[in-house]
């Protein structure tokens, strides 16, 4: 299938980050960053059985990212690598991946408190869903060139806006 899909905002994360330069570009290098989910009243009955788990994967429309390089300079290095061996913010279709700590979820009123994200004040949520140790850890997986790259743990302007060659193909 090719062309648009629909994708419907279940919620909108409330943090500390107001722009891309200096935000996390990981929720392991945001450790003791509180923040919270707000989930619409329609999408808050599926927030029950939620309170057991320690982490959640947050699925999100990173809405700043305007279009995209398919050879970016990623965050963690100082040359191009193709986009889809990047987390580089800035994508076809800018969906973000953060694996947060749940501190609490209050279901009636639709918050969840998480510890450690990475993502800006407002950033649409598209989806929830727990994390799974035994199906979701592969300690000891090779990282391809992560594996060796610098220790950057936030964002600089790179990613933020669009850039003059922000659908470049290259």
């Amino acid at each position: 299938m090719r062309g648009p899909m629909n994708l419907v905002v279940i919620g909108m994360a409330r943090t500390s980050f107001l722009e891309q330069p200096g935000t996390p570009i990981a929720p392991v290098f945001a450790e003791g960053e509180p923040a919270t989910l707000e989930i619409l009243p329609e999408y808050r009955m599926g927030l029950a059985d939620l309170e057991g788990f320690q982490r959640i994967w947050v699925l999100s429309w990173l809405h700043q990212a305007e279009g995209y390089e398919l050879k970016p300079v990623p965050y963690r290095d100082t040359v191009r690598r193709g986009l889809f061996a990047t987390r580089a913010p800035r994508r076809p279709n800018p969906i973000g991946l953060s694996c947060v700590e749940v501190e609490s979820v209050d279901a009636e009123r639709g918050v969840i408190t998480v510890n450690g994200i990475d993502l800006l004040d407002g950033t649409p949520i598209i989806d929830i869903k727990p994390y799974v140790a035994q199906v979701d850890a592969f300690p000891g997986s090779r990282g391809g060139w992560f594996d060796g790259s610098c220790d950057v743990r936030t964002a600089d302007a790179r990613f933020a806006g669009g850039g003059a060659d922000a659908q470049s193909k290259r």
